[in-house]
């Protein structure tokens, strides 16, 4: 491994590793001493499973010099990790916090909106490191570019229905589960978007560029959505069958269709 190299897997097991034992660390200590369990096991169990799904990615689609070598794929799954953990710490400005909605309020609706947050970053970041490419740098400029896109979506798509609003403050758990699913098939997309082997940076946008419709149906048809099931007096809750479970797979079905129109892109 070169210098820049070794730094970047330093500075990664620092800031992904260790902040997530560090965030665990809190997060039991703002747990309270009675009442309802909180979701700070689901989230920690969602960051355990992401690292497991960047590592199969890595297995199956990186680079050749990557996929068997040990030191690679720790440096890619540490930098995975702490991707993850500063995006966790950016969601509370976007509207959802996972310690004062998750952990101290117990907000039910919070956590399924937290763990397709997650999935959604993590899948933005995966899809970044498919494909033969030079380094390190290749894959931070492709998975910031699916997660850039990932965050304007969201700013989007809260903009124009209050959706964070449903879920912290309404605490309707059909809601969360709309974003969540909203938000993982938005970073399906994404991560399809940016896969591939390296060309050039205008050619990585270019290809991205086709998964960009898709992503504003998304976002279209969220709002649609959100407005038809957000509460009224008349309906306090939207049925989870219909307006929770059933837009989740109509979301996620959808990317997953689009997507298969594409080639494996290795």
């Amino acid at each position: 491994m070169s210098g820049d190299e070794v730094f970047v897997t330093v500075a990664s097991v620092l800031l992904g590793p260790g902040l997530w034992v560090w965030w665990w660390v809190r997060a039991r200590a703002a747990t309270p001493l009675r009442g309802r369990r909180t979701g700070a096991g689901a989230i920690a169990a969602t960051v355990a499973g992401c690292g497991a799904l960047i590592f199969v990615i890595l297995k199956l689609g990186a680079s050749l010099d990557v996929r068997n070598a040990p030191q690679y794929l720790l440096m890619y799954v540490v930098l995975g990790l702490a991707w993850l953990r500063l995006a966790e710490m950016n969601m509370a400005y976007a509207g959802i916090s996972v310690r004062d909605d998750v952990i101290e309020r117990r907000n039910r609706a919070a956590i399924p909106a937290t763990v397709g947050g997650l999935v959604g970053v993590t899948l933005c970041y995966a899809g970044g490191n498919i494909g033969n490419g030079p380094g390190w740098w290749v894959v931070v400029f492709a998975a910031a570019l699916a997660t850039g896109t990932l965050a304007v979506a969201r700013l989007v798509h809260e903009r124009l229905t209050a959706a964070n609003d449903v879920v912290t403050i309404d605490r309707d758990p059909s809601a969360g589960v709309r974003m969540g699913a909203f938000l993982a098939a938005c970073g399906l997309l994404l991560g399809r978007a940016v896969a591939g082997d390296w060309v050039s940076a205008l050619a990585t946008v270019r290809d991205y560029a086709r998964f960009l419709p898709a992503v504003a149906v998304l976002v279209v048809l969220g709002v649609v959505i959100e407005r038809i099931a957000r509460p009224t007096p008349e309906r306090p809750r939207a049925p989870m069958s219909v307006f929770g479970t059933g837009v989740a797979i109509v979301y996620l079905g959808f990317a997953a269709a689009y997507v298969a129109m594409f080639e494996w892109p290795v």
